[in-house]
C-alpha cells in the first residue's frame, strides 16, 4: 500500500469527526431564532472531540466565541466538565493524594498574588494542595507561575515530578499546558481571538487530580453561581466558589466578599464584611520581597496580612467544615502561626 493511501486512511477518522462537530457549531450559530444552548450530552461530546484532537482550531474558536458571547450555559459547563475530566483519566494520576485543588489562572493586575502565601501556609499544616494555571504574555499581570519561579519554588515539568514535590512539600504547581496540551491551546485562542474564552472556567472546574476539596475565584458576576449550580450537578464533594481579587482565589480585604459552598450535598451562600476600611493597595509596588518579608515576619504588609488571613481563612473553613466568619479567622490565625518563617530562605 502506498504511503498517500495510507496517510488518506489515517485522515478519514479526523475528517468523519470535524464534520460530526460541525453539528455543534450550528446549534450555536443559528442566528437569535434558530440558536441554542448545549445540552450536558451535547456539550461533553464536544469537549471530548476537540481534546482528541478531531477538531480543527478554527472551528473550535468559532465554537468557543459563539457560546462566549451569551456566557456558557450551566449544563454546558457540566458536560464541557465532564469530558475533561474522562480525558484526564487517561493519564496517569498521582501517586500521592491531593486533598485541595487551586486553580489560578487569572493573575494580579493591582496586588500581588497573596493568595500563593495562603496556600502554602495550609501547606505547611500539611493539606496536600496542587495549584494549576497558564501564563499569557504580554499582559500587564503578575500571574502566580512567574511569582513562584522569582521565590525560587519549583515549577513542575511533568506529573512525575509534581508527585514528588508533593510528598516533599505539600505543595506542587504544574501549568496548563504540563496537565494537558490541548487545554493550554485552548487557552491560548485569546492570542488569536482577542477574547478569553469559557476555557477558563473549565480548567477551573476540572479538578485535574481529583482532591477532595477544590476552591475556585471568578471574577464577573454571576459566575460563583454558575460553579456552585455546576459543582451540584457534577456531584462534586466540597468547593468553595467566590469573586476574588481579579478573578483569583483571593479574598480582598477592601470588599465584602459571598463564599459559595457545595459540601455535604447542600449549598450554602455567607457574606464576610471587608476586612479593610481604608485603601491599603499597593498598585505600583509588586515587588515579590513583599511576600518573602511578609512571611518571615521581617514587615507586616498593610495589604497583605488581611489578603492572607481572610484568603486563609476562607479554604479552611471548606476543609474543615467551620461555618462562623470569627472561628474560621481564629483558624487561620492558628494556621499562620505554624508557618515555616525560613521556608524561602
Amino acid at each position: 500500500m502506498s504511503s498517500q493511501n495510507t496517510q488518506t486512511i489515517k485522515e478519514q477518522p479526523m475528517a468523519k469527526s470535524s464534520n460530526d462537530f460541525t453539528t455543534y457549531v450550528k446549534i450555536l450559530g443559528r442566528g437569535k431564532k434558530g440558536a441554542r444552548s448545549l445540552t450536558v450530552e451535547e456539550a461533553e461530546h464536544a469537549m471530548s472531540l476537540m481534546l482528541s484532537g478531531f477538531v480543527e482550531p478554527e472551528q473550535a474558536g468559532a465554537f468557543w466565541m459563539l457560546i462566549r458571547i451569551r456566557e456558557e450555559t450551566v449544563e454546558e459547563t457540566v458536560g464541557f466538565t465532564k469530558a475533561t475530566r474522562q480525558h484526564l483519566l487517561k493519564t496517569a494520576m498521582f501517586a500521592e493524594k491531593v486533598d485541595l485543588d487551586w486553580p489560578a489562572y487569572a493573575g494580579k493586575r493591582n496586588e500581588l498574588p497573596w493568595f500563593l502565601l495562603a496556600a502554602l501556609a495550609l501547606a505547611n499544616t500539611g493539606v496536600r494542595i496542587v495549584m494549576h494555571g497558564h501564563t499569557f504574555d504580554g499582559e500587564d499581570r503578575i500571574y502566580v507561575e512567574q511569582t513562584i519561579e522569582q521565590l525560587g519554588l519549583t515549577v513542575c515539568t511533568s506529573r512525575e515530578q509534581a508527585s514528588q514535590v508533593l510528598s516533599e512539600r505539600q505543595f506542587a504547581y504544574l501549568p496548563l499546558s504540563i496537565i494537558d496540551r490541548r487545554l493550554g491551546t485552548m487557552m491560548d485562542f485569546k492570542y488569536i481571538l482577542g477574547l478569553r474564552s469559557p476555557v477558563n472556567t473549565v480548567v477551573r472546574m476540572m479538578n485535574p487530580f481529583f482532591a477532595d476539596h477544590s476552591v475556585h475565584g471568578v471574577f464577573h458576576r454571576g459566575y460563583d453561581e454558575l460553579h456552585v449550580a455546576a459543582s451540584e450537578q457534577l456531584g462534586d464533594a466540597s468547593v468553595l466558589v467566590f469573586r476574588g481579587g481579579n478573578g483569583e482565589a483571593e479574598v480582598n480585604p477592601e470588599r465584602d466578599v459571598t463564599l459559595g459552598k457545595w459540601q455535604n450535598g447542600e449549598t450554602s451562600w455567607t457574606t464576610w464584611p471587608k476586612a479593610e476600611q481604608q485603601h491599603k493597595r499597593l498598585k505600583d509596588q509588586r515587588d515579590v520581597s513583599r511576600l518573602t518579608e511578609h512571611w518571615s515576619g521581617q514587615s507586616c504588609d498593610p495589604f497583605g496580612e488581611q489578603a492572607v488571613r481572610q484568603t486563609i481563612a476562607s479554604v479552611a473553613g471548606l476543609l474543615y467544615g467551620v461555618t462562623s466568619h470569627q472561628a474560621c479567622l481564629e483558624l487561620a490565625d492558628s494556621i499562620w502561626s505554624k508557618r515555616d518563617t525560613k521556608y524561602f530562605q
